[in-house]
């Protein structure tokens, strides 16, 4: 019995109760290697951990455990098609996020009176005037996980970055969401920008909110009131962005927040994309 683990022991080893490992057998996708007529104690081998493991990245990705069988070939698991399916699954959940978190911006939009698309707010709440086609916004802090644009990078290459961004942000084990875009910054004469991604918190070894030429780094956009303005296609060049929010710019070194608007209404307007600019804290 050396080469069997009890069930008890494949418990322990891989944090998966012994309910699981029992129903596991009962759909038939991990047979104990061995059973004991006269206890009817369950063992396994080792082989066997390399299976759990599938089992364990089908429950993570959504896929169904009674579909697994679709992913053994020649007594082994294609890992490459569990991992590519479970990719899809995971895009389509964060669809279904993006709609709803649309659905609720603009619900909580509507019932705080907020004045929405290409309206005129006379002024903002940091004493501000705000020119035709702003509006004030008054946003919370963020958290974002960012990856430096090259000057050859154009929309249609946007959505490879956020996919890299959510795969760097899972090795991480960081919770990463929508709201993404592309951060625009001149410091010191020089300008850069980023693609992002929204992160519910940045890891205690990475509290600087200081922009690295790192491959991922993080930063963090203040709590405070923001210039706003929708806008209809992805900004293809700083000095464009400039442009568009030059009548509220105040200082020399800057960042404007490019994002997605989250609202279906606007994308059906034609203004699926926000303008941010930091006003006050």
């Amino acid at each position: 019995m050396s080469q069997y683990m009890s069930i008890g022991k494949i418990s322990k080893l891989k944090n998966v109760s012994i309910k699981s490992l029992r129903y596991y057998d009962q759909i038939g996708i991990l047979k104990p290697a061995f059973v004991n007529t006269e206890t009817n104690y369950r063992y396994y081998t080792e082989e066997q951990l390399y299976l759990l493991d599938a089992i364990t990245v089908c429950i993570k990705l959504g896929i169904p455990l009674k579909d697994l069988n679709n992913y053994v070939e020649n007594d082994s698991i294609n890992l490459q098609k569990l991992l590519y399916d479970g990719k899809i699954l995971a895009e389509q959940k964060i669809l279904e996020i993006h709609n709803c978190l649309g659905t609720l911006q603009e619900t909580l939009q509507n019932m705080s009176g907020s004045i929405t698309g290409m309206a005129k707010i006379p002024k903002s709440k940091s004493g501000i005037l705000l020119p035709d086609g702003f509006y004030h916004s008054t946003i919370e802090e963020r958290h974002l996980l960012i990856v430096p644009l090259d000057e050859m990078d154009t929309p249609k290459y946007y959505g490879q970055h956020i996919l890299k961004l959510f795969v760097t942000a899972q090795q991480r084990g960081i919770t990463a969401s929508y709201p993404s875009g592309v951060l625009h910054e001149y410091k010191n004469g020089i300008y850069s920008r980023y693609m992002f991604l929204t992160i519910d918190q940045i890891p205690e070894k990475n509290t600087s909110e200081d922009i690295s030429a790192a491959e991922n780094a993080f930063h963090t956009l203040s709590k405070g009131d923001y210039a706003c303005r929708k806008i209809s296609t992805h900004m293809s060049d700083f000095s464009s962005v400039k442009e568009e929010m030059k009548e509220v710019l105040r200082d020399e070194n800057f960042c404007i927040i490019e994002t997605d608007t989250l609202s279906d209404q606007n994308k059906k307007d034609g203004y699926p994309f926000e303008l941010e600019y930091y006003l006050t804290r």
